[in-house]
């Protein structure tokens, strides 16, 4: 190659160098509403890092922080809507922090009760008494936890 190519060739190559690379601007809160929503439905499958990205569009007041040895939970400052009711606390797990490696995500309902939930989840309680739906990999869940409703995805288990 002749060095007259070779010093085009190092030159294109700095310039790509020296190009500043641009992050992508976080979501608008609508965005980020809408995909924490179907991530607890098991509708969107985000990673850990990617739901807690999101919450913190929402500007909660973090009770847990996440980090890499730790799930994160977080209390909403406005409602978010999920199934047209308002839920006022978001938790995720992250399955690699733990023996299972199943991530999940959990919508914590400030009013409505646990029978409420499923019947707009058009959950069926199942024969064990649970409401508990298969969705394609995953399974979407309404249960009483800590004395509230909530509704929880829990991804790849089969």
């Amino acid at each position: 190659m002749s060095s007259f190519a070779t010093r085009c060739l190092a030159l294109a190559g700095l310039v790509t160098l020296a190009a500043p690379t641009l992050a992508a601007p976080p979501p608008s809160a609508e965005v980020a509403s809408r995909q924490l929503i179907e991530a607890v439905t098991c509708k969107r499958h985000l990673t850990p890092a990617q739901f807690a990205a999101l919450a913190k569009v929402l500007k909660p007041t973090e009770l847990q922080a996440y980090g890499e040895l730790s799930d994160g939970e977080y209390a909403l400052t406005a409602p978010l809507l999920v199934l047209g009711q308002p839920v006022n606390r978001l938790h995720l797990y992250d399955g690699a922090n733990g023996e299972d490696s199943i991530d999940s995500y959990t919508a914590y309902f400030s009013t409505a009760g646990i029978d409420q939930i499923a019947a707009l989840a058009k959950i069926p309680r199942n024969e064990a008494g649970d409401y508990t739906l298969e969705v394609g990999r995953h399974d979407l869940s309404v249960r009483q936890d800590e004395g509230q409703a909530s509704i929880a995805c829990s991804y790849d288990l089969r």
